[in-house]
């Protein structure tokens, strides 16, 4: 362990698993707050579905409420859950290529050692 090349490839190693972790733990909130997001879109729009078409609906905006017709609020929740289900395919995406990008680097330090030792 007293080449230079292998210390200062052991401790690149050691910030890109740092900095990764610390992404993927992100992402993975991301995620989890994304998917709680959209279940709760799901109950929204399934009790919006269950009221007759003559009931007064309104939508919360701040600290007041507006008034709008339930298809448009059903319609402004399948939109909004289509936004959060293209976040939850971005935040995949990315998290997966952080993992790939860790790998590369797991493979590229053993590659690395195995070519000193010989």
């Amino acid at each position: 362990m007293s080449d230079p090349d292998i210390k200062k490839a052991i401790e690149a190693h050691r910030q890109k698993t740092a900095i990764a972790s610390q992404q993927i733990s992100v992402l993975n909130s991301q995620i989890e707050s994304y998917n709680m997001k959209l279940r709760r879109s799901q109950l929204i729009e399934s009790e919006l579905a269950t009221l007759p078409k003559d009931v007064t609906t309104y939508k919360a905006c701040g600290r007041m409420f507006i008034k709008k017709p339930r298809e448009t609020l059903i319609e402004d929740i399948k939109k909004d859950r289509s936004k959060i289900t293209s976040s939850i395919e971005t935040a995949h995406k990315t998290r997966d290529t952080v993992s790939e990008e860790l790998g590369e680097s797991k493979e590229a330090l053993r590659v690395l050692l195995s070519s000193k030792q010989s």
